[in-house]
């Protein structure tokens, strides 16, 4: 079952973590903190291209080109951020070996190696156009073997989407037991407690750079911090402890 990052207060625990200008009422942002937080997937890149994004900062932009927010122009982030479901990560290696036909293999590459992978569609079409042409048997069938999912998985470490990024962010935190599951009373009707989604304690993801960017990345490392209670859930729905995800055993995105 995947996560659904919309129930999280995220701009409320990024508030309190991120480093503020000495009065306190601003956060400062350069360049790069600003590419890195797309690339790491906290914005919907589907609505939201990098130059567009960028373009959102122009008018808090400073002298020495860095970009100041104070609070309400901070939280008016928050309808950039992608609030969708967080699956665990495509692992090219599960795939199963054997004959597929170019229908079954498009429908992986549409349902787990195209969100994985960054590359324009055209480059990712010639790609494997490629790769099929090199493992095709004389019957017209494409035979994945080893070899061919090692190439898979090549690609998609060198060209990660940013929805992979938030995705191995998120495997790695479970692989290291770093949640926990967090009950809030729900407001409602009957004012029903459910299950929240998830808690995220203390956790290190190596690959973001140690600077601001590092907190947003992690934007859910310490959910129980923020003050805002979670949005009502089905429990049906979401009572799922996170326990209970398992990896895929066909290579498709969990």
């Amino acid at each position: 079952m995947p996560l659904q990052l919309g129930y999280f207060a995220v701009m409320e625990y990024l508030w309190e973590t991120l480093e503020k200008t000495p009065d306190g009422k601003a956060i400062r942002y350069t360049l790069t903190d600003i590419e890195m937080l797309w690339r790491m997937g906290f914005v919907d890149t589907r609505e939201y291209s990098l130059e567009r994004w960028m373009l959102v900062f122009e008018p808090f932009k400073q002298a020495d080109g860095t970009f100041l927010l104070e609070k309400d122009a901070f939280f008016a982030l928050d309808q950039y951020r992608y609030k969708g479901e967080v699956h665990i990560p495509f692992d090219a290696m599960r795939i199963n070996e054997g004959l597929y036909t170019d229908e079954g293999l498009q429908e992986l590459l549409d349902a787990s190696i195209a969100p994985s992978c960054s590359l324009p569609p055209d480059q990712l079409k010639a790609y494997f156009t490629e790769l099929k042409n090199l493992f095709r048997t004389p019957e017209g069938l494409i035979k994945i073997v080893f070899e061919a999912k090692q190439k898979i998985k090549e690609l998609i470490d060198k060209n990660p989407s940013p929805l992979r990024n938030l995705e191995l962010l998120f495997d790695q935190m479970i692989a290291q037991g770093a949640y926990k599951e967090l009950e809030q009373k729900v407001e409602g009707a009957e004012a029903e407690r459910v299950t929240a989604q998830a808690a995220i304690e203390a956790s290190s993801f190596s690959a973001i750079p140690t600077t601001k960017t590092e907190s947003a990345a992690r934007m859910l490392k310490t959910v129980e911090k923020a003050k805002r209670k979670a949005h009502a859930l089905q429990a049906e729905e979401t009572g799922v402890s996170l326990k209970k995800i398992r990896r895929s055993r066909k290579g498709l995105r969990g």
